[in-house]
């Protein structure tokens, strides 16, 4: 336990010096400032709004934040040393998924909480860690894959449009029913349920649902790093 404490404040302290948190604090301030400035009859209907925020926001403080770490890491071979050290690509993966999906979610959370209110807590607050635990999972598989974030920005923003497709149906324009199976619904319908009245079948769906795509991502993203962190061709790596 000492030794994880001891990692994830390694972690924070290298999020903070590359300004993760001033960015995050700056989107709270701006897109919450934002919303307040919309009238309150428009933003009445919180069921529909808030999921919608936490979708799009959400991949930016996640997916890409990742990208960018795992990007630099591989460029100064740290990513490589890493591999030859007593780190599996498992914990890895654990440590940035835990500070980055809390970074994320507190980040999110607050922006509702700013301009909508929270109607449950526990919902919107489950719903907001599943996609953190997603999102930065997909990161990883998808940046190991590459040798810049440059690199990345086109198949990524690919994928997070990819990722988006169930706001169709959650704005009513598409059956919601040709989105059962997306990645996104199950912790979608966790957020709706937080402001629109949660069933039981609505958050066993929410639950169970992201439980297994959070499962088959975690999957991914160690693959991927363990891949990168064999790969010697990084420039600390030779």
């Amino acid at each position: 336990m000492r030794r994880w404490l001891t990692a994830v404040r390694a972690d924070v302290r290298l999020q903070a010096r590359h300004g993760f948190y001033a960015a995050s604090a700056f989107i709270v301030i701006v897109i919450g400032g934002l919303l307040l400035t919309i009238p309150a009859d428009a933003r009445a209907n919180h069921g529909l709004w808030v999921p919608a925020l936490l979708v799009v926001n959400l991949p930016m403080t996640t997916l890409f934040f990742i990208a960018g770490m795992i990007s630099l890491e591989r460029d100064e071979g740290t990513l490589y040393a890493l591999g030859v050290a007593p780190v599996t690509a498992g914990q890895y993966l654990a440590l940035r998924m835990a500070t980055l999906t809390l970074l994320a979610a507190v980040e999110t959370v607050a922006v509702a909480w700013l301009a909508f209110g929270v109607a449950s807590w526990p919902l919107l607050i489950a719903g907001a860690v599943a996609m953190g635990v997603f999102y930065t999972a997909c990161g990883a598989g998808l940046s190991a894959r590459y040798t810049s974030i440059n690199q990345l920005i086109l198949p990524g923003s690919v994928f997070v449009t990819f990722l988006l497709l169930p706001l169709l149906a959650h704005f009513g324009l598409a059956s919601r029913g040709l989105f059962l199976t997306h990645p996104i619904e199950p912790p979608l319908t966790l957020v709706r349920a937080s402001y629109a009245g949660a069933t039981a079948g609505n958050v066993a769906f929410g639950a169970v649902g992201s439980l297994l795509w959070c499962f088959a991502a975690w999957h991914w993203g160690i693959a991927s790093i363990a891949r990168a962190m064999r790969d010697t061709r990084a420039t600390g790596g030779r």
